[in-house]
């Protein structure tokens, strides 16, 4: 059983870091191929931990592998989050400049206040 797990999480583990490295704009993989591929990675191993969950003692080295694909999961997910935050800095920059172009200034509080 170690070995399926191992092998499951080293694939895990290669998407995760393309992913990354695509985040950081070190390649140019298509994020919606990667996020398919890292999609069913996680299906094998809920798959997989379906298997485990009645044994009654899991082989340490399982264990282990699977602090390492956490630290893996948990990187990915920083720069997911950072990712996340960018964008919606900048769907705010865009926003608030189409709002400043549509307005011409004719309805401001000034003018209102002029009557």
């Amino acid at each position: 059983m170690y070995q399926v797990i191992d092998k499951a999480a080293e694939r895990l583990e290669a998407i995760l870091a393309l992913e990354i490295d695509a985040l950081r704009g070190q390649i140019s993989e298509p994020l919606a191929e990667l996020t398919s591929r890292k999609n069913y990675c996680l299906l094998e191993f809920s798959r997989l931990s379906r298997s485990l969950a009645g044994q009654a003692e899991v082989d340490p080295r399982i264990e282990t592998r699977l602090r390492s694909l956490k630290a893996a999961l948990n990187e990915n997910q920083r720069v997911l989050d950072l990712h996340v935050k960018a964008s919606n800095e900048i769907g705010s920059v865009i926003a608030k400049t189409i709002a400043a172009a549509d307005s011409d200034g004719t309805y401001t509080t000034a003018v209102l206040r002029r009557g």
